[in-house]
């Protein structure tokens, strides 16, 4: 068989830029710090990678809503935590006017710091989260949940309108709430047990209106009336503990997703660092041989031959 100069100059470039290739391509993994360049060197890894990356995206965005929303049930926390020790300080006070031995001006005293407990719910009820929103007013996030008009009557200016997010595959959990959920309307049953149900903060003035007037039974049916203020806001301050803790929960599961899902990713994309730097040493050495044998074979000719 004969092998001519030129096919022995061409297996041997061939393979000398094979090698060159691997090497550079071992270099730029290296750089990079990935194993896969591009998705045609590993189109099954490279969609693997895609697929991993975009769930991750997912649920880190997932973990923003919820912090959001963690937040906003914070403020919310505080704010009825305040309302509902405002409210016994109120109850106290009405039971303390409701005494007979106490006389009318003890009890317009009484009425002052009343009436300053209800400026101090009113402002309560207009809270505002992070991001400057009324947390009461429903949907109607840059309204205050309650205004009082030219009269003193305070009105309710949300909306009744809930909106519900995410918190896990199977649960919901209440993003808003309308102020009138919470600063609730209080019920009456008249002596022929006819129900009508007042305003909270109308409830609140006409107490303070029978404190101040010494209105007698006007003070007692306050009392119950706080009762049931009180019961109202404690169930919404419920409620939203209930929900952070449905958050707090979802965002445990969430991080744990997540770390598992970037472990996964780090095993499929990431490179390894040890058995790379080998690889690229072998590759060297194996291009410097290839050079190294180019060079002597290129060298001889056919009179080297009959000279030997």
């Amino acid at each position: 068989m004969k092998i001519s100069t030129s096919f022995l100059f061409d297996r041997a470039t061939s393979r000398m830029g094979t090698i060159q290739n691997n090497l550079a391509t071992t270099q730029a993994q290296l750089s990079a710090a990935k194993q896969i360049l591009s998705p045609s060197d590993a189109p099954d890894k490279a969609a693997a990678i895609q697929r991993l990356k975009g769930e991750i995206d997912r649920q880190e965005s997932n973990s923003q809503n919820l912090q959001v929303a963690i937040r906003r049930f914070r403020v919310e926390e505080s704010s009825l935590t305040t309302s509902l020790t405002l409210l016994d300080r109120l109850k106290e006070l009405s039971l303390q006017a409701a005494n007979d031995t106490v006389g009318p001006d003890d009890r317009k005293a009484i009425a002052v710091e009343m009436h300053s407990i209800r400026d101090q719910l009113l402002g309560l009820s207009n809270t505002r989260d992070d991001s400057g929103n009324y947390i009461f007013s429903g949907t109607r996030v840059n309204v205050p949940a309650f205004a009082q008009d030219a009269k003193g009557q305070v009105q309710y200016q949300g909306d009744q309108t809930q909106i519900s997010i995410p918190a896990g595959s199977e649960r919901q959990v209440q993003f808003t709430r309308s102020g009138t959920d919470v600063y609730s309307r209080v019920v009456r049953t008249d002596s022929h047990g006819i129900t009508t149900s007042v305003g909270f903060f109308d409830a609140l003035d006409q107490m303070i209106k029978a404190v101040e007037t010494n209105q007698t039974a006007g003070i007692q049916q306050s009392v119950g009336e706080l009762t049931q203020m009180h019961n109202n806001v404690s169930l919404a301050l419920a409620e939203t503990g209930a929900d952070q803790a449905t958050i707090d929960y979802q965002l445990q599961v969430i991080d744990e997703t997540t770390l598992r899902l970037k472990s996964t990713l780090s095993e499929v994309e990431d490179l390894d660092y040890t058995s790379a730097v080998t690889r690229m040493n072998k590759e060297m050495m194996a291009l410097q041989a290839a050079m190294g044998s180019f060079s002597k074979i290129s060298g001889l000719s056919l009179f080297d031959y009959i000279r030997g």
